[in-house]
Parts: structure tokens; sequence; C-alpha cells
């Protein structure tokens, strides 16, 4: 009884764990002479988007960075970190991670890194 019980336990961790959410890829978006903004699509039970960022520096753990913003809705289909001031140059690269709370829980999505080659000429 004590086996049936630990393999219904480990199988329902094991299910739960193939359908885990997963944060998704930040879409970056850089503009000329200034400006940046780095974003996720919303989706349903999404209810909170956070970006930490720095320029040309890799982050030492989870450091809260040069931006370190909570979004608390999304507008237009996406939750969007928005910086309309910073001057990124080509060749920077502007490494991130997010943080979503989806479904009431928090999940965070490390490591990102973009680096600058063109300038998106479409600001929202």
């Amino acid at each position: 009884m004590v086996r049936l019980t630990f393999c219904l336990a480990l199988l329902s961790v094991l299910a739960w764990s193939d359908h885990a959410y997963e944060v998704p890829d930040a879409s970056v978006r850089v503009f000329y002479p200034k400006g940046f903004e780095v974003s996720i699509p919303d989706a349903e039970g999404i209810s909170l988007f956070a970006f930490h960022g720095k320029v040309n520096e890799e982050f030492d753990g989870l450091e809260a960075g040069r931006w370190a913003r909570d979004i608390p809705k999304a507008k237009r289909g996406r939750w969007t970190f928005r910086d309309r001031e910073t001057v990124l140059n080509l060749g920077d690269t502007l490494y991130f991670w997010t943080y979503v709370v989806y479904n009431g829980l928090g999940y965070r999505q490390d490591d990102g890194a973009f680096v600058v080659s063109v300038y998106d000429s479409q600001r929202n």
C-alpha cells in the first residue's frame, strides 16, 4: 500500500511538471536615437510581469540590475517594460531576466541577452 501511494504521488508530480508554466521569451525592441522596450504576450492567468536589466554587464545571480520594474497590467495585448531615455548603441548587449506571476505563482526566465544590431523605427 505504501508503495502504491508513493507511485501515485510521484506520477502526480511528474504530470504537474509536464504542465508547468514557462515564461514566454521576451521580445526586445531598440529605438533610435534613444529608448527600448522588452515585452511578452498577454495570456489568461498572468497578473504581473517584471523586468530586470543591465547594459554590457552580465548579472551576478538574481541582482536587481540597472532596471528593476514591475508591470502591473498588459496594454494592447502585451506586458511591456519601456525606457524612453536610455541610448543603446549598435553592439551593446542588454542582459536581463524576467519574472511573471501566473495563476498566483511566480516564474522566472533567467539569462536573457540581446545584442543591438538594428534599430526599430516604429515606436508605440
